[in-house]
């Protein structure tokens, strides 16, 4: 069996030239030429070689223990995500609430800071309208004291003022050109014995003559009659005005 089939080939081949050779000897073609020599074939032994092709590497199969581990750890880790997450937000939260706090208290402390100055100068304005009031009160005192004292003095200086007018119009010689509704004053400045210190023309007539004759009637006089109590002569006979006023003439 095993001869049979080292031979099979070459006699397969050898039937096949033997065919052609009839071929061209049927075709009328010389095949001495072409067919020279017949080779025989040497036995062919052959063999079905077989490659075998690399294996795909499969994956490690994950046990069951093993895939619950993964899932824990992973969810170990969202967890773990999660409370920082939280954490971090809480943190977040508690940094804005003490911002909010401690703006309160700032604004707590400048409406206290306001509502204490307010305080103070109301206090301030108070005690400025006291010291106002007591010392109009003073000043009101003061006044009516004054009042008072020239009521009581009022007798004796008229009766000093009455005095020096007469003894001015005594020595006053009205000029020809004097009318009605002249008039000149005077500023008279005298020292505490009486005596004349000086006098000055604040407001003239409008006549020179008249003018000049009021000026010498003061000044002939020289020595007026005052009152000894200093306080009575400074306030009424230190400085005074004398006023000319022809009003018994005629025209």
């Amino acid at each position: 069996m095993t001869a049979i089939k080292a031979y099979a080939l070459p006699l397969l081949a050898a039937l096949i030239v033997h065919g052609l050779v009839g071929f061209f000897v049927v075709q009328g073609f010389s095949v001495a030429d072409d067919v020279a020599q017949v080779v025989t074939p040497k036995v062919v032994n052959a063999r079905l070689m077989v490659v075998e092709q690399p294996k795909a590497k499969q994956q490690p199969t994950v046990t069951k223990p093993r895939a619950n581990a993964q899932r824990r750890l992973e969810q170990q880790q969202q967890a773990d995500r999660q409370a920082a997450q939280k954490a971090k937000d809480l943190a977040q939260q508690q940094a804005a609430a003490a911002a909010q706090e401690q703006k309160k208290q700032r604004e707590r402390a400048e409406a206290q800071r306001q509502q204490d100055l307010e305080a103070q100068q109301r206090r301030q304005r108070l005690a400025a309208l006291g010291d106002l009031a007591e010392d109009s009160l003073q000043r009101s005192l003061e006044a009516e004291a004054e009042q008072m004292q020239e009521d009581l003095n009022a007798p004796q200086v008229s009766s000093y003022q009455a005095g020096i007018y007469q003894l001015v119009r005594d020595n006053w010689s009205r000029p020809p050109s004097a009318r009605n509704g002249m008039q000149a004053r005077f500023l008279v400045e005298l020292i505490p014995n009486g005596e004349l210190l000086s006098v000055a023309l604040v407001e003239g007539s409008g006549s020179s003559a008249f003018d000049r004759s009021a000026e010498q009637a003061i000044r002939q006089v020289r020595r007026f009659e005052v009152p000894d109590d200093n306080a009575l002569f400074e306030a009424n006979f230190r400085r005074f005005y004398f006023l000319f006023r022809p009003e018994d003439l005629l025209r």
